[in-house]
């Protein structure tokens, strides 16, 4: 189908591409939504007029914009103080839009901006001729038109079909109230053209609970007189749309956290690629706001001999919390594994140097201490620390990337168990989906990678054994063992020297996409909880999420998104829209006999969903003059007959 669309493309560009624009693409934004993408397709031409004579920033878009501060000068004072003026700042706070940039708000594409219609007569001109109509093809033309008619019609469509003579007219129809919009009314409209009553009709009713969440109630009916609102058999999805830079205050520190170890895991990756390339240099550390050095030192010497209680107080198996709660206990949870405390510590530090010196500093600590704190996870350091405390290790010399390697491992650790409290303590639902579920534990619950035999000084002087000899492992030889690992990096696994630090490109990939996966999640469930407090779908949706594989995440800038379409049964959000109208409707009705099929499309929407500049020659006021629900309201009507 694309490669004959694509020759009538052809076709239209060596006929009339000097005097129009003709794309072969995707189609406009606002098409997809009146239409359909069943109408649309993937992919189709377009001829239209294209205006870049004035900057799209010049262009006034629809958009609400954020109102501005009042000067510190005005005279209009209230010492008083208004309740009803706190409610509209919580509401400008919760509205996260306000802090994107409006372009990107709009419901069009930026390039839309820039198309304008052609006289409908010229459309339908060319439309006509006998060389268009012959044309070899499968899929539809569309002609963008400036609705200047009396129809105001907007978009002319002529689909190729070996059997059918197929047209289709889409016109703007201007604000109408929503009491006007009524089955009869539709059911009407949909006659004009010398049918009965629908035989079929499919509908879908979005409800939009704020500018990131919308829920749609969709179903289809074959009644003459179709009910337009259905909240009992109706099916629901709930979309969401989280962007990482729209973090709450509440989730902010969470958020942090995974950018650190984005940033570490650049880092190492980085450096990896530049020694394999013959670049000789230290790495980077980039993520620490800086501390003394002493003070780092008191800090971790406290940490690893503190006797105060394990017992965290926040944790209370059978007291039921609100979410909302729990994630700011979270913040405030006391840490009990030593490796956790650590990661607290050596992230705070103002480079590698910085870090190197404070490992340095952990590993004599180790070395020459009672550690009271002995670490329960099972990460390398933790390792490290254990064996040095129980003087059965020679004291690491730490080189290359290993700083950094040991740092992102147990920063991993800790933010999993942060998500692990707050899902865990809110009763959202089990742990085990948080968790690779790829991860192998030996019978000790040990990872099987780590080496379970004694390490000893004693052997660092004596050669390779041979393999199996069961040789005690030491890390005073770092070099042999520290640098095995990671094949990419031309580096081998070898079971007989004990490693420093241990990376792996993918799995830590995998792994910090995993943790951005949860964390999405845990956004999609707060904004259900604040918007709908829908406690009973709280498990489905964190099932259905999180058992999904992750969307791989290199980077977490401000517009890394994710998009959530859960299925809800039609009696959790009933009591919400019960009694309310529609943000947008989409209404298709369609008749067909024998020799002709009429397919009629009526949809709604509270905003205007075309660009500025093509909603001119439509554009009117008089949806600033009704007081009541009012939409903008365009048709679709595509007629095919048999040939």
């Amino acid at each position: 189908m694309s490669a004959s669309l694509a020759n009538v493309y052809a076709e239209l560009t060596r006929r009339y591409g000097e005097t129009y624009t003709i794309t072969y693409g995707h189609p406009p934004t606002y098409l997809a939504s009146i239409a359909g993408v069943s109408e649309t397709g993937k992919k189709m031409v377009l001829v239209f007029k294209e205006d870049r004579s004035g900057s799209s920033s010049k262009i006034q878009h629809v958009t609400p914009k954020k109102a501005l501060p009042k000067s510190e000068g005005t005279s209009e004072l209230d010492l008083t103080g208004s309740p009803l003026k706190d409610d509209c700042l919580v509401d400008a706070i919760a509205d996260l839009s306000l802090d994107l940039q409006l372009e990107h708000s709009n419901p069009w594409k930026l390039e839309e901006e820039f198309q304008r219609g052609v006289p409908v007569d010229q459309a339908r001109g060319i439309i006509s001729t006998e060389p268009f109509q012959q044309s070899e093809g499968t899929g539809s033309v569309w002609f963008l038109c400036d609705g200047a008619d009396l129809g105001q019609t907007q978009l002319l469509q002529y689909e190729f079909n070996k059997s059918h003579f197929s047209r289709g007219i889409l016109s703007y129809h201007g604000v109408v109230p929503a009491y006007m919009v009524t089955s009869q009314f539709l059911v009407k409209q949909h006659s004009m053209v010398g049918v009965r009553a629908p035989m079929e009709t499919t509908i879908e009713n979005s409800y939009q609970v704020n500018p990131q969440m919308t829920l749609r109630c969709s179903w289809t009916t074959n009644a003459s007189l179709p009910l337009l609102v259905n909240l009992h058999d109706c099916e629901v999805v709930l979309n969401h749309t989280f962007r990482a830079g729209e973090c709450t205050p509440l989730t902010q520190d969470f958020m942090n956290q995974l950018r650190i170890l984005v940033y570490i895991r650049e880092d190492i990756v980085s450096y990896h690629k530049d020694m394999q390339q013959g670049k000789s240099r230290d790495p980077t550390y980039r993520c620490g706001t800086g501390i003394d050095m002493d003070e780092l030192r008191e800090s971790i010497n406290k940490t690893m001999t503190d006797v105060s209680g394990f017992m965290d107080p926040y944790i209370n198996g059978h007291a039921e919390f609100d979410i909302e709660e729990v994630v700011q206990r979270a913040k405030v949870r006391r840490l009990t594994d030593l490796t956790d405390k650590l990661w607290e510590l050596l992230k705070s530090c103002a480079s590698y140097k910085d870090l190197k010196i404070a490992f340095g500093m952990l590993f004599q600590c180790a070395a020459r201490c009672n550690i009271v704190n002995t670490p329960t996870n099972k990460n390398r350091l933790a390792e490290i620390i254990t064996e040095l405390s129980n003087r059965r290790l020679a004291m690491p010399c730490l080189s290359g990337a290993e700083p950094l390697e040991l740092l992102l491992e147990i920063g991993l650790e800790k933010v999993l168990k942060d998500y692990e409290f707050i899902y865990s303590e809110s009763k959202l639902c089990s742990t085990h989906l948080l968790r690779d579920t790829n991860e192998t534990v030996n019978d000790e619950g040990s990872p099987q990678n780590v080496p379970q035999v004694r390490k000893s000084l004693h052997n660092a002087v004596r050669g390779d054994p041979a393999a199996g000899a069961g040789m005690r492992k030491t890390l005073l030889h770092h070099n042999a063992g520290a640098k095995a690992g990671n094949a990419k990096y031309g580096k081998v696994d070898d079971d007989s020297g004990f490693k420093n630090s241990h990376f792996d490109e993918q799995e830590s990939l995998e792994r910090v996409s995993k943790l951005f996966q949860i964390h999405c999640t845990l956004e999609h469930l707060l904004m259900i909880h604040i918007n709908l407090n829908l406690p009973n779908v709280y498990s489905d949706v964190c099932s259905e999420l999180l058992k999904k594989a992750p969307k791989i995440v290199d980077a977490i800038d401000e517009n890394v998104s994710d998009v959530m379409d859960i299925h809800l049964s039609a009696l959790y959000v009933r009591e919400h829209l019960e009694g309310k109208e529609p943000y947008s409707r989409h209404i298709s009705m369609r008749s067909h006999n024998k020799f002709r099929e009429i397919k009629t499309t009526f949809y709604f929407n509270s905003e205007n969903i075309c660009p500025p500049e093509l909603a001119k020659c439509f554009q009117c006021d008089d949806k600033e003059m009704v007081k009541e629900r009012t939409y903008h309201s365009w048709l679709y009507r595509k007629i095919r007959t048999l040939k």
